[in-house]
This record gives structure tokens, sequence and C-alpha cells, in this order.
């Protein structure tokens, strides 16, 4: 099936959005379960989903050396990014997080013109300044989370998770030149699972499970590590892996709208401003007309 760049820029905005969702998702989970049960859950629910569909990936155009790639794939995602992620969230607050994840476009960009050789071009990085000052600026507007334990540690975390997501989206770029966006999902959510499975059994079981905890893993593993991370792969073989980036900065966008919407935080004035400061950046890059 063909997919055109707008299609494809219109499939990563859901992608995003799942993903936003993901971070209140996360704090329901954690109501119940551990933070290694709900690393796992992001990669069980995929790989047995694409065990399911073996048929259909199973013939890979394997070639020498590819393990190199493939086995860095798994590393840095979902291994770094899922652990870095979701341990940061239990330290420090989503507005300090989603500072930091607003270096994420940027290292990307710079990562693919350094690795990949894509063009970095004077539109593309006006954009990624607008977008990761919007993000930067919604997310230092927030109201500060009391609960935020060791808010140093959470950060350092969150950047880690940020240089995870990085290496990540360049290997994929690189290894989408041959391999279908299916079986780079099905190597990603299987062999997180194969290293995740031995630390889940050092997790203490859960107490008592309520329902918006156990729906909160559920979206975890089903809405972000199987949803969301098809469509992401999909793009990330149709689009250049700083594009696609670059629309990572609406994960804290979606992030800030659903807590508004779900949870009845308040959007004050320079948080309204900041967001639309980076759906312009976003909207900059999705009208670049590529030569």
């Amino acid at each position: 099936m063909m997919f055109s760049p707008r299609m494809v820029m219109m499939l990563l905005v859901v992608c995003y959005a799942l993903w936003g969702g993901g971070m209140i998702a996360m704090k329901y989970a954690f109501e119940s379960f551990a933070v290694l049960h709900v690393v796992f859950a992001r990669v069980a629910f995929a790989a047995l989903f694409y065990l399911a569909l073996f048929p259909k990936w199973r013939h890979m155009p394997y070639q020498k050396g590819d393990w190199k790639y493939l086995v860095m794939l798994v590393m840095f995602e979902p291994c770094l990014f899922f652990l870095c992620e979701t341990f940061s969230m239990k330290y420090t607050t989503a507005s300090q997080g989603g500072v930091i994840a607003a270096c994420f476009p940027l290292c990307t960009a710079v990562a693919a013109w350094l690795f990949l050789k894509e063009k970095l071009t004077r539109r593309t990085v006006i954009a990624i300044v607008l977008a990761v000052l919007g993000v930067a600026g919604s997310s230092y507007f927030a109201e500060g989370d009391a609960r935020a334990s060791n808010p140093l540690l959470g950060n350092l975390l969150m950047f880690g998770a940020v240089l995870s997501s990085t290496g990540y989206a360049v290997c994929a770029r690189f290894i989408a030149r041959r391999y279908s966006f299916l079986s780079i999902s099905a190597v990603q959510a299987i062999g997180g699972a194969v290293v995740f499975f031995p630390f889940l059994l050092s997790a203490p079981m859960p107490q008592s499970v309520t329902l918006p905890a156990l729906g909160g893993l559920l979206y975890m593993g089903i809405g972000v590590g199987i949803t969301a991370y098809l469509l992401l792969n999909l793009s990330l073989k149709h689009l250049e892996a700083g594009i696609v980036s670059l629309f990572g900065n609406l994960i804290p966008v979606f992030t800030l709208v659903f807590a508004w919407l779900i949870l009845g935080e308040k959007l004050n004035v320079p948080q309204v401003a900041c967001v639309g400061l980076a759906l312009i950046g976003v909207l900059v890059s999705s009208t670049e007309k590529k030569e």
C-alpha cells in the first residue's frame, strides 16, 4: 500500500496523540503496578501480537552484519528508552520532563545529518527551534508536582531517554531502507520482551489492582506498545528521521491537553501560547516542499 507524505504525517499525529495519552496512563498504572510491570507490558502485548502475525513478516531480507543494527534497535528502544522514560516519571515532574524531552527533535535532526546524510534545511531548523521553544515553554509554565522525589535524577533519566530515542530513530531509519515496518516492529517488541522478562520475575506482585490501573497498563501495551510503534515505524520508512522526530513535540502537547480533559488540570495563558508555538513549528515542517 502506498502512503503519501501528507497521509504519513496524519498518522504521525495519531501516533504521538496515543503516546501523549500514555503519560496519563502511566500515572494510573503506577497506582497498582511497579515500574517493571509497566515496562514489560509495553512490549509483552506487542510481542504476542507480532508472534500471531509471524507469517506476515518472517521473510526478512537479512544480510550479513544486519544483526548489529537489529541489536542496537532493541537496545535503544525499547530497552534503554522504556527504562529511562518510565523511571523518570517516578522521580521528576511531567513539566520538567517535557523541557528535557524538547531536546529530542534537535538531537535527532543533527544525528540524522551526521549519520544518514539527511539534509538539515533552514526551514527545518526554524521549525525545530519553534517547536522546542513551544514545548519547553509550555512545560516551564506548568504547575509543579509535589510528588517529584528526585527531580535531578528524573531529569537525567529523561535526557537518557532522549538520547536512546535519537539512536533508535537513526537506526530504524537506516534499516527501514530494506526491512518492512512490520518486521522492524516485530523484532523490537519480541526482543524487548525477551530482555525484560527475567527482570519481571524480580518485581513484587501487586497487592491489589484497581480498574484505572489495569486500564492504564492495557493502554500502554496496546495503545502505545502496538499501535503507536506500528505508526512510528511506518513513518520512519517514508519520512526523514529529523521530520519524524519533530512531530514528537506533539507528545507533551497532547499530554497537557489530555491532563486538562481527563485529570482536570488547568492550562494557563502562557501554556496555551507555547502550545500554539509548538504546533506552528510542526506545521512549518509538515508544509515544507521536498525537492
